[in-house]
């Protein structure tokens, strides 16, 4: 600003300077152009009379004199002719430059005449010429005043000027020094800044010092932000470097870009060694192998899938894959982020069982000794296909087939003989058994056959082929044969019965009146079932009539230590009074069942058994599981159970499955309520019941209960000593106890020790006992 006003001042003084010059060499001009006109006027005369006169000294000594003159250049005399007369000059010095630019041609008119004409006659021309060196003379004398006066006047004006935009911007170097502090990142300088008049220059005053403050508080903010991310990522990095999971990153061609330190102790490869290699290649399934190629990524999605990865001794890693495609802000994928986790151990524990699950089942679905289905798989079976069916109006048979005389061949030639009779009977069915039906063993001479899609005329006219066939076969004998006799049952879906259960009674009904007209027969139900039934019912009215008078109580029986033969705890089984006798529960159960009484029947001997027994005794309740659809035996039987445990009473739940029941919330959460009180849990005649593995998967029951009949076979049957080895194995994968039903002698209670299984329970230790 400063040299932008000296320069505006200097252009302005050497403006006046010029203008003054000029104006000093136009006057100058003038009086010497006066000053020749009148030595013109003044020589005149004297020229004249000397001209007269002739006197040529004087007239040359005159014009000497008039041209030693200072501001005259030269002097001519010429006569009438033209011809110089007298001529003096003295100074021929040129106008300068200077002289030139500021007269602007003026300085041109140098030269005065005048005629010497006395009387009117013409002697002769005098000129004067005028000479510059005065005007160059003057012209430079004003320049160099001038240029001096105007030098002293800028000086003069520059130092105020300074004086003043010094004082006026004193309080701007202060700023400027924080400005330069700034820029080297101090954000507190120490330096003070100057007041001012100024309104601006406070605003900027106060704008640096809340400026300073602002960026001060920023930078504490930045700095503590900075030491909470490297905390963070010291954390975050432990934590990835301590995660048992793999943590891995891929681009978006599918190469890896990332691992964390368990991809080394899972696999065996070096993470160095495994970045920048397609992920692919440390997968060993294909359908893995394409889900992570480099066009199908942006779509990837995973959440708990089963993948296996290359180790490098070359085994199969089994992981859980959980990972997600990454994308940018305009929707591109970047890449890969997931984790692995090793699930090696769960996965081959979850194959083995599932292997003796499905081992476990084929011998529970299947008869040992015959091969054909068991009344487990048949109960479930037959309600599916009649599921199947009856909605598409195909009728559906069931033939019931009792062999005649078994107990007399069984008590005459042996078991072994009575097994093998058996096994012939089962093959006769296997060989008049359509493609599309069913045959099972129900019980121990009772065999079954579903005939699909076949209407009651066709299944009589099978059943009398299988009757004929039978009474044809056999059994040769050391000396001579036996000739096998049946009695069969049919009867029909839906005419007979719409459901599994109304259709085997019926079945049922129609065998037990084929024995009843003198066996070796076949009896086709006929469509009026309701005689038949009304056994049933009279039944209902006993059990009924035993519950109102207090005829139903609790027999206890021991369950014993296998290796130290104390007694444990007490099973509480269910016996009716009737005329005198002793019926046990397995002979008025399904009648119970038929009716709705079992919740009826459980609750009034658990009620009985808790007023009979000691507190010290341990006691295993069975309750049904179908009573458990009732909230109010749900209720009754919290409020029977809650004081009793509260007490110290240990108390076992057992639960029996006698039908498929659906496994919702509300059972669990009765179940676990129960188990709240302190009660435990056990499952009753597992191997043989409903939907065992389904119970056991969801409630982890405290106790398995080795169904009887595999207990009571397995000394002569390996199949059964299987079955109870597994169910035992099987227990102790999930952490449960198993007790043996049925332990008759010492020989099948050493061989369940020898298999590991810590408690029984059977005539071998005690029958149960009536409570008085």
């Amino acid at each position: 600003m400063a040299l932008a006003f000296s320069a505006l001042l200097f252009l302005t003084a050497a403006t006046i300077t010029v203008v003054l010059c000029r104006q000093a060499a136009v006057n100058e001009l003038g009086a010497q152009q006066h000053l020749g006109r009148s030595m013109l006027d003044a020589l005149v005369p004297a020229v004249q009379h000397l001209l007269v006169d002739n006197d040529t000294a004087d007239l040359n000594n005159h014009l000497g004199v008039v041209a030693a003159d200072a501001a005259i250049a030269s002097v001519r005399l010429t006569g009438p002719d033209g011809a110089v007369v007298v001529e003096r000059v003295s100074d021929q010095e040129p106008a300068d430059r200077l002289t030139k630019w500021l007269t602007f041609g003026t300085a041109a008119i140098r030269s005065f005449a005048a005629d010497v004409a006395p009387a009117g006659r013409k002697l002769g021309r005098i000129e004067i010429t005028l000479s510059y060196k005065p005007l160059n003379t003057s012209i430079g004398n004003v320049l160099r005043n001038s240029a001096l006066v105007t030098l002293v006047l800028l000086l003069l004006s520059a130092a105020i000027t300074y004086a003043l935009l010094r004082r006026f911007t004193a309080p701007l170097h202060p700023l400027t020094e924080w400005a330069h502090e700034f820029s080297r990142g101090n954000w507190m300088p120490k330096v003070k800044l100057i007041e001012s008049g100024s309104r601006e220059i406070r605003q900027l005053n106060q704008a640096f010092a809340d400026g300073s403050t602002t960026m001060r508080h920023y930078i504490r903010s930045l700095e503590e932000t900075r030491e909470l991310l490297e905390h963070s990522e010291t954390r975050l990095r432990k934590l990835v470097n301590g995660m048992h999971e793999i943590l891995f990153e891929l681009d978006r061609d599918g190469r890896i870009s990332f691992l964390n330190p368990a991809w080394e102790k899972l696999t065996g490869f070096r993470v160095e060694d495994s970045l920048g290699k397609p992920f692919g290649d440390f997968l060993m399934d294909e359908d893995a192998i394409r889900d992570f190629g480099g066009g199908v990524l942006a779509r990837l999605h995973e959440k708990n899938r089963e993948i296996s990865l290359r180790t490098a001794a070359g085994k199969r890693l089994w992981v859980s894959l959980d990972a997600d495609a990454q994308k940018d802000a305009a929707g591109d994928c970047t890449g890969i982020i997931g984790t692995l986790g090793d699930i090696t151990k769960s996965v081959e524990l979850n194959r083995l069982l599932s292997k003796y699950q499905d081992e476990l089942y084929h011998l529970s679905v299947t008869d040992p000794l015959t091969g054909l289905y068991n009344r487990r798989h048949f109960d479930t079976q037959l309600e599916v296909i009649l599921s199947d069916h009856l909605p598409k109006k195909r009728p559906v048979c069931l033939l019931l087939i009792d062999l005649d005389g078994f107990k007399f061949i069984n008590d005459t030639y042996g078991h072994p003989f009575g097994d093998e009779v058996l096994r012939t009977i089962a093959g006769l069915l296997r060989q008049q058994v359509r493609r599309n039906d069913y045959i099972a063993r129900l019980a121990g001479d009772e065999f079954a056959m579903v005939l699909k899609n076949t209407a009651l005329d066709s299944a009589t006219r099978i059943a009398q082929k299988l009757h004929a066939k039978i009474n044809e076969t056999r059994i040769p004998l050391p000396v001579g044969h036996i000739q096998l006799q049946s009695s069969i049952g049919v009867a029909a879906a839906p005419t007979h019965g719409k459901n599994s259960q109304d259709l085997v009674s019926a079945a049922d009904v129609a065998l037990y009146h084929s024995k009843q007209h003198g066996r070796n027969r076949i009896e086709v139900l006929s469509p009026d079932i309701s005689k038949a039934m009304m056994s049933i019912f009279s039944q209902g009215f006993q059990l009924r009539s035993a519950l109102e008078q207090g005829n139903i109580h609790p027999a206890f029986q021991p369950i014993c230590n296998l290796r130290t033969g104390e007694t444990i705890a007490y099973e509480v089984l269910a016996r009716m009074r009737l005329n005198g006798s002793v019926i046990h529960a397995k002979d008025f159960i399904t009648v119970a069942e038929e009716l709705g009484l079992t919740r009826d029947v459980d609750l009034h001997v658990i009620r009985a058994a808790l007023a009979h027994a000691t507190q010290y005794q341990a006691l295993f309740l069975n309750v049904d599981l179908s009573s458990f659809n009732d909230r109010d035996f749900v209720n009754e039987l919290g409020a029977l159970l809650k004081p009793a445990c509260d007490s110290g009473r240990r108390i076992t739940i057992e639960i029996t499955e006698r039908e498929t029941l659906p496994m919702g919330d509300t059972l669990h959460e009765d179940i676990q309520k129960l188990r709240t009180f302190g009660c435990k849990l056990a499952l009753d005649d597992f191997g043989s019941g409903y939907s065992t593995y389904n119970f056991l998967n969801q409630f982890r029951p405290d106790y398995l209960k080795i169904e009887g009949s595999f207990v009571r076979g397995m000394l002569n049957n390996e199949a059964d000593r299987k079955i109870v080895t597994h169910i035992h194995e099987l227990a102790q994968s999930f952490g449960m106890e198993t007790i043996a039903e049925s332990v008759e002698n010492e020989a099948t209670q050493t061989a369940l020790r020898e298999i590991g299984i810590g408690s029984a329970q059977g005539m071998l230790f005690g029958a149960p006992i009536l409570a008085s």
